[in-house]
């Protein structure tokens, strides 16, 4: 058994495994006074302007995205087209990503766990701004707690790992009802709301207003549903195809900051997770219902 990163134990600690992330995490900003080669530097803002386009570009696109001249642009084109990175359609000479582009992203993607992600980023979070934070992802029964942290605040005790958050009364929940396909959710509700309930007019209007007033904020918001005179939060965790992966929540925010930060976390995950979105600024608290 190889040594491992907990002093040479060789355990792969849950520790150990924290520090390895924040590692990687660190290692992916780079300290400002280290010199870099300025033509790979230069080549990859020629591929981020690829990147962000929304199709493919002229040379004259590329060259003012850029800041280059066309005969820059066009050798820094050439190379990453030799590569596979980028490649130029014959009749009309516009470039576009390509295939070793598309190779680089999957193995990226597909190297990287949304738990692990949004562990750390809650851990963070949670202690920042002194309250509780889950994280929950969709299981048999229904949204489950997988991580639980307790911030500086009073800790919500009942609450813990294999907890299962309801749909309805529960803002975690609510997330989970907005993104998640209907037929996903719709055994559980029935379970909560009974099935009757559950077929009536009235109920399936107050679903779809909690989904419309989720979607609109980008999180959801209660107090005292799920547990009696306690706020809770739950903001979405995206992946790189738009699909929900995972809810990170925080028990007793009562400042528009503590909103705020758990967004901005959710959305940082989903960034690295390779979607591409921008958070939402949540409504001050006076205009949450």
């Amino acid at each position: 058994m190889t040594a491992g990163a907990d002093g040479g134990s060789g355990k792969d600690t849950a520790a150990s495994r924290d520090k390895r992330r924040r590692g990687a995490v660190v290692a992916l900003e780079p300290a400002k006074d280290i010199q870099g080669i300025q033509s790979v530097e230069t080549g990859f803002s020629v591929l981020d302007v690829l990147v962000d386009a929304e199709g493919p570009l002229t040379l004259g696109d590329v060259a003012r995205g850029t800041g280059l001249s066309l005969s820059q642009a066009r050798r820094y084109l050439v190379s990453l087209t030799r590569y596979g990175i980028a490649v130029q359609d014959a009749e009309s000479g516009r470039y576009d990503l390509g295939p070793r582009a598309l190779r680089v992203g999957l193995a990226a993607l597909g190297r990287v766990d949304a738990v692990d992600l949004a562990a750390v980023a809650l851990k963070e979070l949670a202690a920042n701004i002194h309250e509780g934070g889950t994280l929950a992802v969709w299981g048999d029964q229904g949204p489950t707690i997988v991580r639980w942290f307790r911030g500086g605040g009073i800790g919500v005790t009942s609450l813990g790992l294999g907890t299962i958050f309801p749909l309805f009364t529960s803002a975690t929940g609510r997330v989970f009802l907005t993104y998640l396909p209907p037929e996903n959710t719709r055994a559980q509700l029935g379970r909560e709301l009974g099935v009757e309930a559950l077929a009536s007019p009235q109920t399936r209007k107050a679903i779809e207003e909690v989904r419309a007033d989720v979607r609109a904020k980008g999180f959801a918001w209660l107090k005292g549903h799920f547990v009696k005179d306690v706020r809770g939060a739950g903001a979405p965790i995206f992946d790189s195809q738009g699909e929900l992966v995972a809810v990170v929540g925080i028990a007793g925010p009562d400042r528009d900051a503590s909103v705020q930060a758990l967004v901005e976390a959710a959305a940082s995950v989903s960034r690295q997770l390779g979607y591409e979105s921008e958070p939402r600024k949540p409504q001050p608290a006076a205009k949450r219902r």
